[in-house]
C-alpha cells in the first residue's frame, strides 16, 4: 500500500465493513455524531477563585467567547474552547456567597444551566474560608437536581495556603506543612458538602501544582460520551496514559451501546446474532483507532 492510501484510509469506515451494507450508514452517522459531539462543563466559582488560570492550565486551544447564551443571565459567560476540529464549551457560572440577593436569583439559573452540563468544576480558593451559601447550594439546590455526580470540586491556590512562604517554588510543591493543612482542608470541605462521588482535587493552576491528577479525575467523572471530546483537548502533558484509556474505553462503550440499538431496533431476530458476534470486532477496531480520531 503507498503512502497515498495509507493517508487516505479512514479506520473508522474500515472498522464497519464487516457489517451488513443497509445499516452501515446509520452506524457510521452515530459514530460520527459520537465523535463530534462537544462537552459542556461549567466552572463556578467566586471571583478571585483563580477559575481562567485554571481553565488555561488545563486546555490548549484557543478560548473564544460565545454570544447569546439562551437561559443566562449577564453575569454567564460562554466560551468555547478550539484545537483542531474539536471544541469544549465552557460556562462561567458567577459563585456564591458574594451578594445575598443574587443568591436567589442564581438558584433558578443552577437548575436551568444543570442538565446542559456533562461536568461541573466548582472552583475554590485554598485561603477561602467562608462556606456557608455554597454548603447552601450545593445540598439544596444542585445535590437534589442531580448535579453530585456531575460536580468536582477543586481546591485551587493552594500555595496560598499557610505557611505559603514555605511553598517550594523551584520544584512548584507544597511544603509538608502546607501538604498537611492541604490535607486537612480537603477533609474539612469533604465533611462539610457531605458528598463522596468524587474527591476533592487540590491544585494550584498558576504554578502547574496537580493539574494532571485534575485532568485525570474530571475523566472520570465525566459521562463515558463526553470523555474523549475533552481529552482531545487538555494539554499534551496533561494527557497521560490514565486520560486516554479511560477515554479510549468510554469510547468504545458508548459506540457499544450504539450498535446494540441501532441492531437491535433494525434487524431481524436471526441476523441480530449473527451481526452481534461481530460486533465486538468493530468496537476493538474503533478504540484502536482512537488515537486517530481524537489524538
Amino acid at each position: 500500500m503507498n503512502n497515498t492510501e495509507t493517508k487516505n484510509r479512514n479506520p473508522v469506515k474500515d472498522a464497519l465493513e464487516i457489517l451488513p451494507e443497509n445499516i452501515r450508514d446509520s452506524i457510521a452517522q452515530r459514530i460520527n455524531d459520537i465523535i463530534s459531539y462537544e462537552p459542556v462543563i461549567g466552572i463556578m466559582g467566586k471571583t478571585g477563585a483563580g477559575k481562567s488560570s485554571l481553565c488555561n492550565a488545563i486546555f490548549k486551544g484557543d478560548i473564544c467567547a460565545v454570544s447569546d447564551v439562551a437561559a443566562c443571565t449577564r453575569e454567564t459567560q460562554e466560551m468555547r474552547i478550539q484545537f483542531g476540529k474539536r471544541s469544549v464549551r465552557l460556562i462561567d457560572i458567577p459563585g456564591v456567597g458574594e451578594n445575598a440577593e443574587r443568591d436567589v436569583e442564581y438558584e433558578q439559573l443552577y437548575r436551568d444551566l444543570l442538565p446542559q452540563l456533562d461536568l461541573v468544576l466548582w472552583v475554590i480558593k485554598g485561603d477561602d474560608r467562608a462556606f456557608s451559601a455554597d454548603e447552601h447550594f450545593y445540598k439544596n439546590v444542585l445535590a437534589p437536581a442531580g448535579g453530585e455526580a456531575k460536580t468536582l470540586f477543586v481546591l485551587n491556590q493552594v500555595d496560598k495556603i499557610e505557611p505559603f512562604r514555605e511553598w517550594d517554588v523551584v520544584n512548584a510543591r507544597p511544603s509538608p506543612s502546607q501538604m498537611q493543612n492541604i490535607l486537612d482542608k480537603e477533609a474539612y470541605i469533604t465533611q462539610r458538602f457531605g458528598f463522596t462521588d468524587h474527591p476533592v482535587i487540590a491544585v494550584a493552576a498558576s504554578e502547574g501544582y496537580n493539574v494532571t491528577h485534575l485532568v485525570e479525575a474530571m475523566v472520570r467523572a465525566l459521562p463515558k460520551h463526553a470523555q474523549s471530546g475533552v481529552a482531545s483537548q487538555v494539554r499534551d502533558e496533561h494527557k497521560t496514559r490514565t486520560v486516554t484509556e479511560e477515554a479510549t474505553e468510554g469510547f468504545g462503550d458508548t459506540v457499544d451501546r450504539v450498535l446494540d440499538d441501532i441492531i437491535d431496533n433494525t434487524l431481524p431476530a436471526p441476523l441480530r446474532v449473527v451481526v452481534k458476534a461481530a460486533k465486538k470486532a468493530v468496537v476493538s477496531g474503533l478504540k484502536k483507532a482512537w488515537n486517530w480520531i481524537f489524538g
